[in-house]
Formats: C-alpha cells, sequence, structure tokens
C-alpha cells in the first residue's frame, strides 16, 4: 500500500499522437491491464462512458485533445498514487518525449510562469508560454528549442 496521493500529469506533445498508440504508450508505461485504463478524447468523455458504471474507478484515467500554436496535442494523465510512485512527472514526460520522438511541455518545480520542455533525447529546458484558449505558444527558453527556431534563447529564466 501506499502514502502517495493520487495525482496528475498534464503535458503537451509537439505532435499529434493517435489514440491507440497513446493506449499502448499508457498500458507500457505503467505497466497496467487494459481494464485499468481509460483513455479518450477530451471533448468525448461523456459519450465514451455510457456503459461504463459510475462506482468504476481507473488506475489511469487519461484525456486528450488537439491544440494550437507550439504544440499539437494536449494530454492529462489522472494516476493512483501507486504508479505515481513507479512512474514520476518528470520520468513520465521524458518517456513520452523519447517513445513518440517528439517535444513535450510539462509543469513540475518550475518557478511560476515558466515550464519544462523535455527533448526526445532526454534534454531539459525551461521555457515561458503565452496561452490562450487552445493555443499555445512559447516567447522564450533558456535554449534552442528543437524544431522551434523563431523562440528566443534567454539564459536568464
Amino acid at each position: 500500500m501506499t502514502d502517495t496521493d493520487a495525482t496528475g500529469y498534464d503535458c503537451l506533445s509537439a505532435r499529434l499522437i493517435p489514440e491507440s498508440e497513446l493506449r499502448t504508450f499508457l498500458l507500457d508505461c505503467f505497466g497496467i491491464g487494459a481494464g485499468e485504463l481509460f483513455v479518450g478524447r477530451d471533448d468525448q468523455v461523456a459519450d465514451a462512458t455510457p456503459d461504463i458504471a459510475q462506482d468504476v474507478v481507473f488506475s489511469v484515467f487519461c484525456t486528450y485533445g488537439k491544440v494550437f500554436g507550439h504544440f499539437a496535442l494536449r494530454v492529462a494523465v489522472g494516476v493512483e498514487g501507486r504508479l505515481a510512485d513507479r512512474v514520476g512527472r518528470q520520468e513520465f514526460a521524458e518517456r513520452f518525449a523519447a517513445h513518440f520522438d517528439t517535444c513535450v511541455l510539462y509543469g513540475d518545480t518550475e518557478p511560476p510562469g515558466l515550464w519544462t520542455v523535455v527533448s526526445a533525447d532526454g534534454s531539459r529546458i525551461r521555457a515561458a508560454m503565452d496561452e490562450e484558449d487552445d493555443r499555445y505558444v512559447l516567447y522564450a527558453a533558456t535554449a534552442p528549442v528543437p524544431g522551434l527556431p523563431e523562440v528566443p534563447v534567454d539564459e536568464g529564466l
């Protein structure tokens, strides 16, 4: 039994991921069975769950949706505490980036207003971002962001 509370891993991916690939990744990442996982588009969760009893609890509950700007996909993953002990937030983002060969933005222990961007090779930089509705645009980063040469470098972030 774990003392760790359930938590959420929210991130943005620089590329779209098909649901079937996202599902396979989550099963492998957390080492769970198919019955412990829910994956669905964030705007269709109610439609996707009408036949599921309301008292069913999934070990991993993932929603995703298309976004715009420097990122293409928003992913929100709720995980039970025992799984958070197994795979932490940073490790999850690193695994996601490496598995899908993409950049992933996530937040963990950064100062307010800053985020971490992890590349497929595991390198991490801090970045500042503007967000409006479903549009996410980096306006500064501590080093060049792969695939985004237009983002100014500000080593003081």
